[in-house]
């Protein structure tokens, strides 16, 4: 039926229906087809990118985990002995026991406070409060001093009081003259 009434148009009729038939095709093919198309790959694109973006952030923190474990290795051997600078807890009287131990070396006479252990900034790591007060003669004192430096425990040093006792002025109980009577008031962890 519609090939007979486009047998009976006109040749300028038939033209101008092609024409009019093509658009619609071209349309069609446009609405249906290249439109959603087009999309699909622009939302594709943006997920290449997306997905680009991510691998790459995988990438540098792969690199950025990689030289952290090379770091690691560098340093663990290095570990142990941070932690034998630190005083264990519960494990307060090996510390007393290395002081007492240096001061009779030294052949010195010591007295030792702790306080009780304060929290501090770190979690983990508490400070404590440490008063030595020694007595004994001066090249003593000095050894006693270069090996209170040399323990491998982290004492940081507040305070140091040197009292000198004169051969001519009267000693205490138990005081030889010429003694020197240090005070130091500590921190260790």
């Amino acid at each position: 039926m519609i090939s007979e009434k486009y047998s009976k148009l006109t040749l300028k009729n038939k033209i101008i229906a092609s024409l009019i038939g093509l658009a619609l095709v071209i349309l069609s093919l446009l609405y249906f087809i290249v439109i959603p198309t087009t999309r699909e790959i622009k939302i594709m694109g943006n997920d290449i990118e997306a997905q680009r973006v991510d691998l790459e952030k995988k990438y540098i923190k792969g690199q950025s985990l990689k030289q952290l474990t090379e770091n690691l290795k560098k340093i663990e051997p290095k570990l142990e002995l941070l932690d034998k600078v630190f005083v264990i807890k519960n494990h307060e009287l090996e510390f007393i026991t290395t002081l007492e131990n240096q001061a009779n070396k030294n052949q010195i006479s010591q007295k030792i406070n702790l306080s009780p252990p304060q929290a501090t900034e770190n979690p983990g790591l508490e400070k404590i409060s440490l008063q030595l007060y020694a007595k004994g003669e001066f090249i003593k004192q000095l050894k006693y001093l270069m090996d209170l430096e040399s323990l491998n425990y982290y004492i940081n040093i507040k305070s140091l009081e040197l009292l000198y006792s004169p051969a001519e002025a009267p000693a205490a109980a138990g005081d030889k003259p010429g003694d020197i009577t240090i005070s130091i008031n500590a921190d260790t962890y």
